[in-house]
């Protein structure tokens, strides 16, 4: 999956929060490299140096906060678009440790669901839709069309 077709899947509050959070622990870096500098007086770094060791491990630490986010967002869309319970999907990523909640998630997801042609309602795959009872595997030329009564023919 290109990274493009992840992040199109992604909510667009999900990705705006994560991008909030890699900001945020940039500054709190820069913020702590300076005070950690001011308060031990004697460093080993110069103020700079100490400053932009505090950008560089807020922007890692934000980073992968961030990562973590995209990807739960990820498993919450994607969850919703195969008609599967999404919040239970999410929680079961985000609690199960060593990242087997994702395993399980894409080792246990349904396939995607397509909408009918006849009444646009999302259904499982198969030949008939569970809505309307359309058979989908017959051809859209052998079909007539629906009249409205009273229309000459």
């Amino acid at each position: 999956m290109k990274r493009r077709e992840f992040l199109d899947v992604v909510p667009q509050p999900v990705r705006i929060v994560a991008c909030a959070i890699v900001c945020i622990a940039v500054l709190v870096g820069l913020i702590a490299g300076a005070v950690h500098s001011q308060v031990t007086g004697q460093c080993a770094l110069s103020p700079v140096l100490q400053s932009l060791a505090g950008i560089g491990m807020g922007l890692l630490t934000g980073s992968l906060i961030a990562i973590w986010i995209l990807c739960l967002g990820y498993v919450y869309a994607d969850a919703r678009r195969r008609a599967m319970p999404a919040v239970l999907w999410t929680l079961l990523a985000l609690l199960v440790p060593n990242l087997l909640g994702f395993l399980f998630y894409f080792a246990l997801r349904r396939p995607l669901v397509s909408p009918c042609a006849q009444c646009g309602q999302p259904g499982e795959t198969g030949r008939f839709c569970s809505a309307c009872g359309f058979d989908k595997a017959s051809s859209p030329s052998s079909q007539t069309p629906l009249q409205a009564p009273g229309a000459p023919s």
